[in-house]
């Protein structure tokens, strides 16, 4: 069965109740009703430096975040889904098919699976985000600051020996901003706290919501362990007092962060074109321990 006619059974199956067929080309995956808003996309690039660089200084299994913007299903009007990310050309959205259809990459999908995250608490991360088009991570000026390719090398150097924290702190002790490559997760980190903490503070949510949108555990833990041994004042002011003292930290939350917390949910792993649907870390890490074939000569 080629990709169209993936495509046309998937569609086919989605409207007379069957169930899909995986593993499933991306072309069916994106047709299809499979993405939510606001899922956290984790990829990595074989044979690309830059790729290899951000997992080497920061550990991980993956170089970039970014965060699904709008998928088709739940927009009307649009026919293609949009992440929103941070890379070198600042803050901005982006076809998630070109993610998804290169060879070369892995693409891996979570979610936000609580019961309270909705429709407004994901527009709302959505928003936040967005707004960073206009904010400080739009580093329009990042070419006259005089980044290149040797400056990512170094910050990336000082991320693996002293982390991406450390980096990201001397960098703006010097007045320049650290390499959008290297933040795109902490980006995606502060759009959901912020937009939670804004939600809270509204009323809309309990500030013990915001323990379920902190993906670094070692700074979770420094969220109460029992939210109801306190009142609502001290619960509103605890929360706050976390955001505005963990700010620098959760920007400097890389990729892996996201891959490793267990309060986003696997959902999908792309490779080699085909969409896997998973349920597991295990399972995901499974399906992640591969590498693209070679072109022969």
């Amino acid at each position: 069965m080629d990709g169209l006619e993936q495509t046309e059974a998937a569609s086919a199956g989605l409207e007379t109740g069957l169930a899909p067929q995986w593993p499933m080309t991306v072309d069916a995956f994106l047709s299809g009703p499979y993405l939510q808003r606001s899922d956290v996309v984790l990829t990595r690039t074989h044979r690309d430096f830059r790729s290899w660089l951000i997992r080497w200084a920061t550990k991980g299994s993956f170089s970039h975040a970014a965060l699904v913007f709008l998928v088709p299903h739940q927009e009307k009007g649009f026919n293609n889904s949009f992440v929103i990310e941070s890379t070198s050309k600042g803050v901005d959205l982006a076809n998630l098919a070109d993610y998804l259809n290169d060879r070369r990459s892995v693409v891996g999908i979570k979610r936000v699976n609580n019961g309270w995250f909705q429709n407004d608490a994901q527009s709302l991360v959505r928003g936040r985000m967005l707004n960073s088009i206009e904010s400080k991570y739009s580093y329009a000026t990042i070419a006259s600051l005089g980044w290149n390719f040797f400056s990512e090398l170094a910050f990336g150097v000082r991320s693996r020996i002293s982390g991406t924290r450390k980096a990201i702190r001397g960098r703006r002790d010097q007045a320049l901003q650290p390499p959008n490559e290297f933040i795109c997760s902490g980006l995606v980190q502060l759009g959901f706290v912020n937009a939670i903490a804004e939600q809270d503070a509204a009323g809309s949510l309990q500030p013990s919501n915001i323990a379920d949108v902190v993906f670094r555990d070692d700074l979770a833990r420094f969220l109460p362990a029992n939210w109801a041994d306190f009142s609502a004042e001290d619960q509103m002011e605890m929360m706050w007092m976390f955001v505005d003292a963990f700010g620098e930290d959760l920007e400097a939350s890389t990729p892996e962060d996201l891959a490793a917390t267990a309060k986003l949910d696997w959902v999908y792993i792309i490779r080699g074109g085909e969409v896997h649907p998973v349920t597991s870390d295990e399972q995901a890490r499974e399906l992640l321990n591969w590498r693209p074939r070679r072109k022969k000569s």
